[in-house]
């Protein structure tokens, strides 16, 4: 099962990957309110040599706003290497359960899914964003600073969201082309579309989504879709979301 679920993971991460290269580059630091920390825990999270993991607080602390605009969220994430001739796609998904006391700390608790081989696991935030605990549906639970290894496929994923969310040079070289009400799951949303006005040296395509609820200033990117010249492309779309 351990075996499974290892290639599982380097599935999705690979997916993950790809799209995180370009998502974490120049991010806003500015439009979050973060909760007030109660903490000492840790707030870092694990990284590999392949995907950059959410490690900053100011990453961490947007996950946090994340959950607590949006009650229930899912995404999937895509891509297609016209070089090597691999491509993959995976779903993720989470809900928000709410807070639980233990061991004097207020936690907030979070169910993941994913789509490859079914997973899931309830993840325990602290109040600065760290990991303390991931309980592995089926499996084991884990506490200390190793959690977070756990949970990496869904911290990576979402905090996906946030960084094409808050990315300011995401729009710099494309072009409005339209407005419209869209409903995403059972959230309607005012979705304005950007596209790249003609094809460069590194994109054919650059097609994003930038989605705002209706008497809020809350920004959710929806969609965003890149393709090079030798067709190559890779895809994020957020599929369902349900506000807090």
């Amino acid at each position: 099962m351990k075996t499974v679920r290892t290639r599982n993971i380097v599935i999705v991460l690979a997916v993950v990957g790809i799209l995180a290269l370009g998502a974490y580059v120049a991010t806003s630091p500015g439009q979050s309110n973060p909760p007030k920390s109660s903490s000492n825990s840790t707030s870092s999270l694990q990284s590999t040599g392949t995907v950059t993991y959410p490690k900053t607080q100011v990453q961490l602390i947007r996950l946090l706003n994340l959950f607590g605009n949006f009650s229930q969220m899912a995404i999937t994430i895509s891509y297609l290497d016209e070089v090597n001739e691999a491509s993959d796609s995976s779903s993720v998904s989470y809900v928000v359960l709410g807070r639980a006391l233990l061991n004097s700390t207020n936690y907030y608790r979070v169910a993941f899914m994913n789509s490859i081989g079914n997973t899931s696991e309830i993840v325990w935030f602290n109040p600065q964003g760290g990991i303390d605990r991931v309980d592995v549906l089926g499996d084991k639970n884990y506490t200390g600073s190793g959690a977070a290894f756990f949970a990496r496929i869904y911290t990576t994923s979402f905090s996906l969201v946030v960084a094409w969310s808050y990315n300011t040079t995401l729009l710099s070289g494309l072009q409005k082309t339209g407005e419209s009400v869209q409903s995403i799951g059972p959230t309607q949303m005012n979705v304005a579309k950007y596209e790249l006005p003609s094809a460069t040296s590194a994109y054919a395509n650059f097609t994003a989504e930038i989605a705002t609820i209706p008497g809020t200033n809350a920004v959710l990117a929806v969609y965003v879709y890149q393709q090079s010249p030798n067709g190559s492309n890779d895809l994020f779309q957020v599929t369902s979301v349900t506000r807090a």
